[in-house]
């Protein structure tokens, strides 16, 4: 956002609450190895798709190095199968078909719907400049559960074409099929892992950042706005470096619970306060990452201990999926490793009793770093049914709970902030003070692509069709 906003001619103050920003974008090093926080897979790499497309009108294009990865799902009775890389939407579609073969034409109308959705949606191609209307298909009116009981899905074949539900954090008898075969679209057809990881976007930005003069702020936050004007618009923020800054707009990308703490009680109309208050939160993960003493072949392993997605996301049961990236990594001296990154489904009230947000300074307890222990040893045990090969080679680097993702991503600590519930309408677009706008997260796509996209889509309604047209063409 603040990237488009400076490309238009704006002058632009970012300001972030963290102390770096690019949140689950961010990278951190243990033993002189980078690792990834949140940002260990996408989609939409392609030439011409959209990551590619957003990156190059950005001018961070250099961020668009992917290469792509293959797949392999475990599900709950053990059944095991793998979906090669690079074979398009359609090659995963026969890898399931092939895994599934009782239940083939239903995978392939499944997949008809996905692509179907895909190419209908929505500035999924940047060069198509049609005016966006405000229109629903069936998809947005019918969860993702409900299309997979039309079709008659078996649950197994439904838990594998859905999978990738983790990747959006909302159960699948909640979310809209739209929203859901977006995610799952991007990724089927293109699994991608990002060179350098998150860590490559955010230097290609701060680069743009400083050739555009934009002010970046960090360890930095807003403080609530005083009541709008007589024209129903706030042009002044408080900062708490005690610093005040006249502005024309302002932009929110964080979760509607921060902003609904920062907008002049005079806005928070009922309507907003209702919308806010019916938010649920996604999932979040429990992170595990190991070196190993032997190289194994880069790629995504997606284990499932139960077909019953909805009761994983939910959380508040042992029914859990953990996502393995296997890859390899150049320490700060060049020397390559073998580095395993797991993240396991888990909400906050997974964790022990009385370990909450608010109950941080209890981390160094004796009881919460056994449950660390405890569930680390059984993420590795997962990684050894999958690479036997590793056995006795493994070695704990570091492990991470939703606590740890409060550092990352404030204030709930969530994988991909609210849910996307069906029915249920985003904070999104211009709210109740008319100069300020919200970047809904994931209001289109979830995870990076989405909020990516949701920036475009608000930029758009804010700066006119006639501004973002001229920077599309001008970048494409």
């Amino acid at each position: 956002m603040a990237l488009l906003l400076a490309r238009s001619g704006q002058e632009v103050t970012l300001i972030e609450s963290q102390p770096e920003i690019g949140g689950y974008l961010r990278r951190f090093y243990r033993n002189n190895i980078p690792w990834d926080t949140g940002y260990h897979f996408s989609g939409g790499f392609g030439k011409n798709d959209s990551m590619t497309q957003m990156m190059q009108v950005l001018g961070i294009e250099n961020a668009a190095k992917a290469e792509l990865i293959p797949h392999s799902l475990m599900l709950e009775n053990g059944f095991c199968f793998k979906i090669p890389s690079g074979g398009g939407i359609d090659g995963t579609m026969q890898a399931f078909c092939d895994a599934f073969p009782a239940d083939a034409d239903k995978i392939r109308e499944y997949f008809r719907i996905e692509k179907e959705i895909w190419e209908t949606t929505p500035m999924h191609d940047l060069r198509d400049l049609s005016p966006l209307q405000p229109e629903f298909s069936q998809y947005d009116l019918c969860t993702a559960a409900e299309v997979c009981r039309d079709l008659a899905l078996s649950p197994e074949a439904a838990a594998g074409v859905c999978s990738f539900a983790m990747c959006h954090g909302t159960p699948l008898d909640e979310a809209p099929m739209s929203f859901h075969a977006r995610a799952g679209y991007a990724l089927h057809n293109d699994l991608s892992r990002p060179a350098g990881g998150g860590d490559t976007i955010i230097l290609e930005f701060k680069k743009e950042a400083e050739k555009y003069g934009i002010d970046i702020r960090v360890n930095t936050q807003l403080l609530p706005f005083d009541a709008p004007d007589a024209d129903g618009e706030c042009h002044l923020a408080h900062l708490s470096d005690g610093t005040d800054i006249e502005t024309d707009r302002v932009f929110f990308t964080i979760h509607p619970f921060a902003i609904q703490k920062i907008l002049p009680q005079e806005a928070l109309t009922t309507s907003l306060n209702r919308r806010i208050r019916r938010l649920k939160e996604s999932c979040s993960f429990f992170c595990a990452y190991f070196t190993a003493d032997e190289f194994v072949d880069d790629g995504l392993a997606s284990t499932f201990s139960s077909s019953d997605i909805d009761k994983i996301l939910r959380g508040g049961s042992p029914a859990h999926s953990t996502g393995i990236l296997f890859n390899r990594e150049n320490d700060r001296n060049g020397r390559m490793h073998q580095t395993i990154c797991a993240f396991r489904t888990m909400n906050f009230e997974d964790l022990p009793a009385d370990f909450s947000g608010q109950h941080r300074e209890r981390m160094q307890d004796p009881e919460y770093q056994n449950f660390k222990a405890g569930i680390t040893a059984e993420i590795e045990k997962e990684i050894i049914s999958i690479q036997p090969r590793l056995q006795g080679k493994l070695r704990h680097v570091t492990s991470g709970t939703p606590l740890t993702c409060l550092d990352y991503d404030p204030p709930t600590g969530s994988a991909y902030g609210a849910r996307c519930i069906c029915g249920q309408s985003r904070v999104c677009g211009q709210l109740p003070v008319k100069n300020f706008f919200a970047a809904g997260q994931s209001a289109l796509v979830p995870g990076v692509m989405g909020t990516m996209l949701a920036s475009f889509s608000v930029f758009r309604q804010a700066q006119g069709e006639e501004v973002y047209a001229k920077l599309i063409r001008e970048s494409l």
